[in-house]
């Protein structure tokens, strides 16, 4: 029967680890074993520059920088025998083998150290891949305040919308035939006053009327104006597009190492455990679904969309808080099976 799918990419992974291993040290190996045999080579050859410098002879100069060329441009041992390349330093050379294949050998050995349930899964089961859920939720918690700071930024600029339009309904209207109310209401009380010198006295009681309006006006006016000034200020942050972009990366991360760290408990233990954590990380799995479903009605303009939506991520923040609590002490636990750290 064959082996289960799990174990064949246990083996391939663990061994993939090994080889890569073992072939960087062979590497290392093989080119320090052509460095020495080259030196050396050349050492007993007699082909240094102080050599040629002696040599009067001008037809021996050549051939010896002809034979020294040919020795760095072909393989040594064709123009030398390998008696002559026996040297002193084939002691040291043959320890700094031994220790390099002894440490290859090693080397293969190490996703084994750490295993947890046994070895089927090779490195996965060690303590690195037990710290990636941890590390990662921790910056998925701060991605998710910076995301709903930047949602409540977008609903200030709704919101501000809806404040403005509302004290606008209650400017005065003015009864001088061809005026109305304008923001700010300060060049419009001026210009009135300026008629009012001139004005005959038919039109005099209505400007007088309209000038007493807007100047009771004038505190609400001033309120206009800053919430006018704020929203100006929050459209140009641009933060729609940002919460947009930043809640995607959250939603696809967040599912993502939602998913991975029962997988990598089932992997290291051979069993889940039932409790409040996984409890906790599983509705805050739902909850980021269930307020991504919501944005196409979003994008329409429902209110009760876009309400359900703050209330949903508000209660994700909530239960994410609690939920760090329930993960430090299996954090705590991870390390100090696999790394002997104990908090």
């Amino acid at each position: 029967r064959p082996p289960p799918c799990h174990k064949f990419f246990s083996m391939a992974a663990t061994t993939s680890v090994s080889t890569f291993s073992s072939c960087t040290l062979l590497a290392l190996t093989m080119g320090l074993v052509a460095s020495a045999n080259a030196g050396v080579a050349v050492r007993s050859a007699g082909f240094t520059p102080r050599t040629l410098t002696k040599r009067a002879d001008k037809g021996a100069q050549l051939r010896l920088r002809s034979a020294a060329t040919r020795v760095e441009h072909e393989n040594v041992d064709t123009y030398y025998s390998p008696q002559k390349l026996q040297t002193k330093n084939k002691a040291p050379l043959s320890n700094i083998v031994k220790t390099l294949a002894t440490t290859a050998v090693a080397s293969a050995a190490v996703p084994g150290l750490a295993l947890a349930k046994g070895g089927e899964f090779g490195a996965l089961e060690g303590g690195v891949p037990a710290l990636v859920h941890p590390v990662m939720m921790v910056g998925l918690y701060a991605t998710t305040l910076y995301a709903g700071f930047l949602g409540w930024q977008i609903r200030r600029t709704r919101t501000l919308a809806d404040d403005i339009s509302d004290l606008k309904k209650l400017a005065p209207s003015l009864s001088t035939p061809g005026k109305k109310y304008q923001s700010p209401v300060g060049p419009l009380i001026e210009s009135l006053k300026g008629e009012l010198a001139s004005a005959d006295e038919s039109t005099k009681s209505s400007l007088e009327s309209d000038i007493s309006k807007l100047q009771a006006f004038k505190s609400t006016d001033d309120q206009i104006q800053a919430l006018t000034a704020e929203r100006k200020n929050l459209v140009k942050g641009d933060f729609r597009d940002k919460h947009f972009q930043l809640s995607s990366l959250l939603l696809a991360l967040g599912v993502g190492i939602g998913i991975e760290g029962p997988v990598n408990t089932w992997m290291r233990t051979g069993k889940l455990f039932p409790g409040p954590h996984l409890f906790a990380g599983a509705g805050i799995v739902v909850l980021w679904a269930a307020a991504a479903a919501l944005v196409p009605a979003m994008q329409k303009g429902s209110k009760l969309a876009k309400d359900l939506h703050v209330a949903l991520n508000a209660a994700n923040v909530g239960l994410f808080t609690w939920q760090i609590a329930t993960g430090i002490p299996i954090v705590q636990k991870v390390l100090e099976i696999k790394f002997g750290i104990k908090l």
